[in-house]
C-alpha cells in the first residue's frame, strides 16, 4: 500500500506538468521467467507470448518510467525481477575485434527512470539500486532519481506522511525535466 500510494502521487506530479500517465500493475500480469534462450526473435522482443508484451510496449513508447517496489531481501519483488530478467533480450551483446564485449540497447528511444523503494528499517537499498541501474542500461533509460523509504515499519503509512507525499509529487513533476 505504501509503494502504490507513492507511485500514484509521483504520477500525479508528472500529470501536473502535462504528462500522460499509464500504470501497469505487475501483479496483475502473467509473466513467465526468462529461459536464457540467447535468441532475438525480431521483430518481437521475446519468443515467449505472455503479458510481458505490455511491458515491452511501455518500454518502447514511454518518455519516463516510475518504478515502485517494496523491498524483498534487500532487493526487489519477484514480479519486478521477472521483468528485469525478461529484458535481457533488449540488449545486444557485441564482440569487438579486440575480444572485448559491449552491450547495445535494442530500444532506440531514450527515457528517464525513477525508482521508489519502500522497506522496513532493517533493509539496505544497495542491492535493489544496483539491479535497477543495470536494468536501466538495458532498456536505454537514464536512472535519474530514487526515493528510498526505509522506515515503513515505524509510524503511519505513506498516505498519512505529508513529507513523503510531497517528495513523491515533486519527483514526478520534475522527472522529464532532469
Amino acid at each position: 500500500m505504501n509503494t502504490d500510494t507513492l507511485v500514484n502521487k509521483t504520477l500525479e506530479g508528472a500529470a501536473s506538468r502535462g504528462a500522460i500517465t499509464e500504470k501497469l500493475h505487475l501483479n496483475d500480469l502473467i509473466i513467465k521467467p526468462c529461459q536464457a534462450c540467447l535468441q532475438h526473435p525480431a521483430p518481437k522482443h521475446c519468443w515467449i507470448d505472455d503479458s510481458m508484451e505490455k511491458v515491452y510496449d511501455a518500454l518502447e513508447t514511454a518518455d519516463a518510467l516510475v518504478i515502485g517496489t517494496p523491498a524483498y531481501y534487500n532487493s526487489i519483488t519477484a514480479q519486478l525481477k521477472l521483468v528485469v530478467d525478461r529484458s535481457n533480450c533488449l540488449t545486444q551483446m557485441i564482440k569487438l575485434e579486440d575480444g572485448s564485449v559491449i552491450f547495445r540497447p535494442r530500444l532506440t528511444r531514450k527515457k528517464k527512470a525513477a525508482l521508489i523503494w519502500v522497506a522496513d528499517s532493517s533493509q539496505n537499498a544497495e542491492c535493489a539500486l544496483a539491479t535497477m541501474r543495470l536494468w536501466c542500461q538495458d532498456i536505454n533509460a537514464e536512472f535519474v532519481d530514487v526515493m528510498t523509504v526505509v522506515d515503513s515499519d515505524h509510524g503511519e503509512g505513506a498516505r498519512n506522511r505529508e513529507a513523503l507525499l510531497t517528495k513523491a509529487y515533486e519527483m514526478g513533476a520534475v522527472l522529464l525535466q532532469k
